[in-house]
């Protein structure tokens, strides 16, 4: 998925964050309680403070390394779920709700949870830009799953037959040598059966692709887990791991090329969920 479309505003991040909210709400019961027994000038002094603080923390703060690293992945999460939820909700109307994909998928969240967990613990070659890679995989899984049953629903409504009594029909007009505006219209409605034709004939290929991703994915991320839980703090798995966590954007390219065979199977919000990757 790569970085999020617009990067979030990190003095709005800061200034909506828990910490500074807890510190500005502090700060105002600290002012109520002072008022009490000192009146206006205890407010007004407190008011003073916390507003130098937050003109200090708003000019250094939105500016680190990590509190911008920390409000991007936030963003990216958010995007995520939010492209999840239109994958889902999509796949939902068009598949079956008990699908052996939804607990396919279910367990790839179980493990990915669990890699996230003991990262936080122990000191695993995983660091958070690997768990991030992990939670796309989760959404490439879903933009494939969709994918395939655009695929199938096209295949089914595929109709071959008409459109070579189609070709037929039009072959015949060109041979009486019609008028050149009749010509250019036949020759245009001939080619675009023929490309039709042919998207049909590699929808099956392209299927068949897909199904393979949609094996690979959720077995590079079991690979990935069983690697960390045989030797979570081994130094030597590096190299393997992330190898493995490689395979599993080795499928963009092919998504990129089934969204092409795809055209208009899908309508226009799935369409752009499943195209959107980076």
């Amino acid at each position: 998925m790569g970085d999020a479309v617009e990067r979030p505003s990190y003095l709005k991040e800061m200034l909506l964050s828990p910490t500074n909210i807890n510190v500005s709400l502090s700060s105002a019961v600290l002012a109520g309680a002072l008022s009490i027994p000192f009146g206006v000038p205890a407010v007004v002094l407190i008011g003073i403070a916390w507003l130098a603080g937050e003109s200090i923390a708003s000019m250094y703060v939105p500016s680190l390394s990590t509190f911008r690293s920390a409000c991007d992945q936030r963003a990216r999460a958010r995007r995520r779920a939010g492209i999840v939820e239109d994958l889902s909700a999509e796949i939902r109307s068009r598949g079956d709700e008990n699908d052996r994909n939804w607990t396919v998928l279910a367990q790839m969240h179980e493990r990915i949870a669990f890699l996230r967990e003991i990262a936080k613990n122990r000191d695993i070659p995983l660091n958070v830009s690997d768990i991030d890679r992990l939670d796309d995989a989760c959404v490439d899984f879903l933009g494939l799953w969709l994918s395939h049953l655009a695929m199938e629903e096209r295949e089914r409504s595929a109709d071959d037959v008409s459109i070579d009594r189609r070709l037929k029909d039009i072959e015949q007009r060109l041979a009486k040598q019609p008028e050149r505006a009749e010509q250019v219209s036949l020759e245009k409605a001939r080619g675009d059966l023929l490309e039709m034709l042919r998207r049909h004939q590699r929808i099956g290929t392209r299927k068949a692709a897909v199904e393979a991703a949609l094996l690979s994915i959720p077995d590079a991320v079991e690979e990935i887990y069983h690697m960390v839980i045989s030797a979570p703090t081994s130094g030597a798995q590096a190299d393997r791991l992330q190898d493995a966590i490689n395979r599993l954007h080795m499928e963009e390219s092919l998504e990129a090329t089934v969204n092409d065979e795809l055209g208009d199977a899908l309508p226009r919000p799935a369409l752009r969920v499943v195209a959107q990757r980076q």
